[in-house]
């Protein structure tokens, strides 16, 4: 018995797919010229808001009389530190992402300037004044924190920076460096001026200068605040104690018989938990951590 088997040969007509054409470079800097457009427009309509917040800050200022005494606008300070760390922590944190933590902080630091430079136009702005002693990295600092638009002078001394800061259109920044003294001290006979910024703000290490305003720090759920102290005893005694009481806190720098102390979190100045620590003693401010 023979057994034939028949093959049958199917044609098939399909073409094989081609890779996708790389698109050009020319084609590539006419769309980056676009996002550019498009980000100048953005940009500009973020601007003409500033300028509808002046205004509107302007008239709740003029109808806000029941609750309290009417402020002069003059008198309250463009600054807004805890609205601005929550903004930024908020974009630092948004997934996909291929921008950088340091371009996105840069950006927005300086469109946050340019806003007050437009919201404080009438008032002459804001102004920043400096005493670096030794770090000339203070002015870095200091740009990078506030931006570009702030007028900057040279204070002569830590005093003179911190008596200019009673005016809210002024903010001192600055040094920890041990020449200037214990001038932090002198905030606790100042009721109005409070330490407001640590600089750098990009690194987590011990703060190399400080920026002190008229303006009363709000806490962002991710503060440091700063206290100072006469307690005589050692560090790490004074450090067991605050930790038996629920505080973190690490000694910064010290002159004259007085202790500049950073504590973890937003402390009240009047928290109980900071009594009983030498004849003088205070929270002088507190700021808020981007990170």
């Amino acid at each position: 018995m023979t057994i034939t088997l028949r093959v049958t040969t199917f044609s098939v007509n399909a073409q094989t797919p081609q890779p996708a054409e790389a698109p050009s470079l020319e084609s590539l800097r006419k769309r980056i010229d676009q996002i550019d457009a498009d980000l100048l427009r953005l940009v500009d309509t973020r601007a003409s808001l500033a300028e509808a917040i002046a205004t509107a800050k302007a008239h709740e200022a003029a109808v806000e009389t029941v609750h309290r005494e009417r402020v002069p606008a003059e008198h309250i300070s463009l600054l807004r530190p805890d609205r601005e760390a929550l903004l930024i922590r908020k974009l630092l944190s948004a997934p996909g992402r291929k921008v950088s933590d340091a371009v996105i902080i840069r950006i927005w630091r300086e469109l946050i300037s340019e806003s007050l430079r437009i919201q404080g136009a009438d008032r002459g702005g804001l102004h920043l004044n400096l005493w670096a002693g030794d770090k000339a990295e203070v002015m870095l600092w200091a740009r990078q924190r506030f931006g570009a638009a702030p007028a900057l002078s040279q204070a002569a001394d830590p005093v003179a920076a911190i008596l200019a800061a009673r005016d809210p259109r002024h903010v001192g920044v600055i040094s920890l460096d041990p020449k200037g003294g214990a001038w932090w001290a002198r905030l606790l006979a100042e009721p109005h001026v409070r330490v407001m910024a640590a600089l750098p703000e990009d690194i987590n290490g011990r703060p190399q200068a400080l920026g002190v305003a008229s303006l009363q720090p709000e806490p962002t759920g991710n503060d440091v605040t700063f206290w100072v102290t006469d307690y005589a005893g050692a560090d790490h005694k004074l450090s067991d104690i605050l930790s038996q009481r629920g505080l973190i806190a690490d000694a910064i720098c010290q002159a004259s018989g007085l202790k500049l102390w950073a504590l973890t979190g937003y402390v009240q100045e009047d928290d109980d938990r900071l009594s009983g620590f030498g004849s003088l003693s205070g929270v002088i401010g507190a700021a808020a951590r981007i990170y």
